[in-house]
C-alpha cells in the first residue's frame, strides 16, 4: 500500500492493523516513512482520546510525529500503549565487518631477568 492509498477507517480502533502497517515502516529502516505512518495512523483515531490514553498533550502529539523532529523514545512507547500496540526489536541481516577487538586490557609485555 503506498502513502496515497492509506485509508483511515482500516485503523481506526485495529491495533492488528496498526501493528502490521507500522511494522512494514519500521522494517525500511527510514524514520521519515517510520514518522508519516505514525502521524497517518495517529490521525486516524480520535486524537484527543489517544492523548489521554498516552498521558501526552494533543498538541505534543502532533508536534511530536510530525515529521520535523526526532521523537523521543518515551514518547513513541505512550503513544503505541494507547494505540494497543508496542515495539519489538528484532535482528537485522548481519553485515560484512571486521572482527571486533578483545575486551579487556592486553597483556603486559614480561620483563626478561
Amino acid at each position: 500500500m503506498t502513502d496515497d492509498e492509506f485509508e483511515p477507517s482500516l485503523y481506526r480502533d485495529n491495533p492488528g492493523a496498526i501493528a502490521a502497517y507500522v511494522d512494514d515502516k519500521f522494517a525500511k529502516n527510514d524514520l521519515s516513512e517510520v514518522l508519516l505512518a505514525i502521524n497517518q495512523i495517529m490521525k486516524a483515531q480520535n486524537v484527543q482520546a489517544i492523548a489521554r490514553e498516552a498521558e501526552l498533550r494533543r498538541d505534543l502529539l502532533y508536534k511530536t510525529f510530525g515529521g520535523k523532529v526526532d521523537p523521543r523514545l518515551g514518547r513513541v512507547m505512550a503513544l503505541f500503549s494507547g494505540l494497543g500496540v508496542r515495539l519489538a526489536v528484532i535482528p537485522l541481516k548481519p553485515k560484512a565487518r571486521a572482527p571486533r577487538p578483545t575486551l579487556g586490557r592486553p597483556p603486559k609485555p614480561k620483563v626478561a631477568r
